[in-house]
């Protein structure tokens, strides 16, 4: 199965039979965006994202074939959310994009921004990194990225807006701390304002654990999920057959 386009309540799902077929299709894309990006304003600000899914786009992109169709030297990288741990801990959203990307490519050390998580608190974290954001060019008071990665979460989060907490009412803070009752943990994360303001975002999602969730993103707009809250146009969806499966078995609307 190639990757087949579709399209649902007017938005972009990409489906494929597999991740490593989606993440070679995704970082196709995500490179045209970069060359689109430096050729407009001589840069490329991608935000990454933390999970497991994003391994594989990490681990295609870092593939020489891959990496060499992208100026290095003109792309910054960022990040939607990070967790309340050390940037050497195995749960920390850095350590994974080192290992699986940032140490593979030729980006320059000083373009790698990561979100600090060593401050007196969470909330002190969030505006050290807002401040690093306030570098980067901006749209409407808010940093505009060109591409921001997301996954999404089997309770419908995306980054660290997780259901029922105070980051989702955020509107001021571009990058804020959020306490996760359900993890019993800090965070902190990106916040819809920059969601909104991006040139384009990608959500991945893979695996027949998705499948319920992404159905219902579709079709229960009464849940309220996290992620159905971002109102973005060039938001588009990469699945793989068994994140889908519930979109293609159900008469749901999905048209080629």
């Amino acid at each position: 199965m190639q990757t087949v386009e579709y399209r649902l309540n007017e938005q972009r799902i990409f489906i494929a039979a597999d991740m490593d077929a989606l993440s070679l299709f995704a970082v196709k894309r995500l490179i045209r965006s970069a060359h689109e990006a430096i050729i407009a304003h001589g840069a490329f600000y991608l935000a990454l994202s933390g999970g497991s899914t994003p391994v594989y786009l990490h681990q295609m992109l870092a593939r020489p074939d891959n990496q060499q169709q992208l100026d290095w030297r003109k792309v910054h990288i960022f990040f939607g959310d990070e967790r309340n741990v050390p940037a050497d801990h195995p749960d920390s959203n850095y350590r994974m994009a080192r290992e699986t990307l940032l140490t593979k490519v030729p980006i320059p050390a000083s373009q790698i921004h990561a979100m600090p998580t060593r401050c007196d608190n969470m909330q002190d974290c969030a505006d050290r990194y807002a401040e690093t954001l306030a570098s980067m060019p901006q749209r409407e008071g808010m940093p505009c990225f060109d591409y921001i990665v997301l996954g999404m979460g089997n309770d419908g989060h995306t980054a660290s807006l997780f259901p029922h907490t105070a980051i989702l009412d955020e509107c001021d803070r571009s990058v804020a701390a959020v306490f996760v009752p359900k993890l019993n943990t800090w965070r902190i994360s990106l916040t819809y304002p920059v969601l909104n303001q991006a040139n384009a975002v990608m959500v991945l999602a893979s695996g027949s654990g998705k499948a319920d969730v992404l159905y219902d993103v579709f079709n229960e707009p009464t849940r309220d999920f996290p992620i159905q809250r971002i109102q973005n146009a060039r938001l588009e969806w990469y699945v793989d057959t068994a994140a889908a499966a519930r979109l293609i078995e159900s008469d749901v609307g999905l048209s080629g």
